[in-house]
């Protein structure tokens, strides 16, 4: 499961800290702060189980507006986007507040993102390359919906969620914390 929606925040550091600043409002920190769930429960106006145009805008404002907020926190020299050393800053900040090692949206993450996807290899993922991880993660998505979804209806309910989280914990021989 951590695969299907970590690809969603991955790619750039600073989407992983939109992601903690969203987590740090209340959005819960399934799938590093944007559960699917409280998604649709705040941006799904027509409750029609999935994001229209217009409610996946609204969405995508907020959370630019999120990593906005962010990165300006790291942001110290102004100019709109982060050096090294910010970077840095804002790596140490995340490692302190538990997204580091071994977290999703940690550096070991971004590399097996990177060895996977950037076929170029110069250290970023391109437009065609974002586009192969998109098309990976949507089919990996329709294969769990297809797996877990035991209603048919094609969506995960909570407890179908939860039902795959420990069936892929157990068959990656992971504990739950």
């Amino acid at each position: 499961m951590r695969h299907v929606f970590a690809i969603m925040a991955a790619g750039l550091m600073a989407g992983a800290g939109a992601a903690v600043v969203a987590a740090h409002e209340g959005a819960g920190h399934e799938h590093g702060g944007w559960d699917q769930g409280r998604i649709l429960e705040k941006y799904d106006a027509n409750k029609n189980g999935k994001l229209d145009p217009e409610e996946k805008a609204a969405f995508e404002r907020d959370r630019e507006a999120r990593r906005a907020e962010f990165i300006k926190k790291f942001d110290t020299d102004g100019d709109g986007k982060l050096s090294e050393a910010e970077k840095q800053a804002m790596r140490e900040q995340l490692a302190a507040m538990g997204f580091g090692r071994g977290h999703r949206f940690g550096p070991e993450m971004r590399q097996r993102m990177l060895e996977k996807y950037d076929l170029n290899k110069n250290g970023q993922l391109d437009p065609e390359e974002k586009e192969a991880m998109k098309r990976d993660h949507e089919a990996r998505r329709a294969e769990m919906l297809k797996r877990f979804d035991t209603d048919g209806d094609g969506k995960l309910s909570d407890a179908e969620r939860q039902a795959m989280r420990e069936q892929l914990r157990s068959e990656r021989g992971e504990k739950k914390f």
